[in-house]
């Protein structure tokens, strides 16, 4: 017998009513016990920030509101800032219930094969997954899955790039260090950047590709049954997106935020580790060596949602030259049974944020004092 999902064609939406659609029909796969898909198009341009992203090391929010660019923070999802124009790219999900569906890695496993067979009917057949997760055609990116407990249900989900974006808008806007690797970053996104317009050698939308997909899961013994947005979802997605449009919600976790409120008398610092998933640490540390306050980022994908902020302050109090007792404290959260992530494909390990967390302490100790006395 098929599985009998619920399909929801959401068509062109905004950053803001597409991300608010995840906390809303989650509730409802909770609640039911029925695995949920959507389809959905872009249609704004905008910045879509990771949950645990530090924003100002990805982006320019000035630029970004100069050149009406929308940016949104994207609730409980990880993953890295990206950069989506308008009507040029196509996304899908699947919701599902975590007693029936508990192994991301399996899940990940299942689903691959069947967006492979979506690709292969719209002409994408020599498109493969490489990496932790990217969907590439002769090493160059077309896509992405990928999984993550998303609270009250487990979530599989990607994007596909259907025609090229407007490459110098996302340079008004991206932080990059100078104007020459400006010119380098350009380069080397047409390079490694591809689009199924360009695979196909023909158009490629939202709707072939829509179909596709639906196709495949049929094959593969999900049977979709198209039921739109009920009203009251509908009510609560703008509820949802009113909230997630504010600066609190953006800027969530912020470099700047977190220089600007470290206590007088520490000295901050960041620091970078580049494992399957990026890991970003900044720390402020005091006159005796101990972490005052710490801050934790990245794009890794990981479940539940406070597990970076947890991490954070479990630092706090370390002696920031002792390796030992800081793994100790990363580990403490980072290792306990609540946390999950797809580990074979790109979990990120406590020695990668032990390894961002020397960085950030390096940093630091090479940085002034923060003005103002110490309370």
């Amino acid at each position: 017998m098929p599985e009998v999902w619920r399909f929801v064609d959401c068509g062109p939406q905004d950053a803001f009513e597409t991300n608010a659609r995840m906390p809303v029909l989650s509730k409802e796969v909770q609640k039911g016990g029925q695995p949920l898909a959507t389809t959905a198009a872009w249609s704004a341009t905008h910045l879509n920030v990771g949950w645990f992203d530090d924003v100002d090391a990805t982006l320019d929010l000035d630029a970004c509101d100069r050149l009406g660019v929308q940016v949104v923070r994207r609730p409980v999802y990880g993953g890295g800032t990206a950069f989506y124009d308008k009507g040029c790219s196509a996304m899908w999900g699947f919701l599902l219930p975590k007693e029936t569906h508990p192994d991301l890695d399996a899940e990940l496993r299942r689903f691959q094969p069947v967006v492979l067979d979506a690709l292969a009917r719209i002409g994408l057949g020599q498109v493969r997954f490489e990496g932790s997760s990217d969907l590439r055609w002769h090493g160059r990116k077309l896509g992405a899955l990928t999984a993550q407990d998303v609270v009250r249900c487990n979530s599989v989900g990607g994007f596909l790039n259907t025609r090229p974006p407007d490459l110098d808008l996302y340079l008004q806007v991206v932080r990059v260090p100078d104007d020459k690797f400006k010119d380098k970053l350009v380069t080397d996104m047409r390079e490694y950047v591809v689009t199924a317009e360009e695979v196909a050698g023909r158009p490629v939308g939202y709707r072939d590709f829509r179909d596709a997909l639906v196709g495949a899961l049929g094959d593969a013994g999900i049977r979709l049954e198209p039921r739109p947005l009920t009203d009251q979802e509908r009510e609560g997605i703008a509820g949802v997106a009113t909230r997630i449009a504010g600066d609190d919600a953006v800027r969530r976790v912020s470099s700047a935020r977190f220089r600007t409120a470290a206590p007088p008398g520490t000295r901050v610092g960041f620091g970078n580790e580049k494992g399957r998933k990026l890991c970003r640490a900044g720390v402020a540390i005091a006159g005796d060596g101990r972490i005052e306050a710490a801050m934790m980022a990245g794009d890794m994908h990981v479940g539940p949602p406070d597990t970076m902020d947890r991490v954070a302050a479990a630092l706090v109090g370390a002696a920031a030259g002792d390796d030992s007792e800081l793994r100790t404290r990363i580990a403490s959260v980072f290792e306990g049974p609540d946390v999950h992530q797809a580990d074979t494909a790109m979990g990120v390990t406590t020695d990668d944020l032990l390894a961002a967390v020397r960085k950030a302490v390096t940093a630091a100790t090479a940085a002034p004092e923060r003005a103002g006395t110490p309370s």
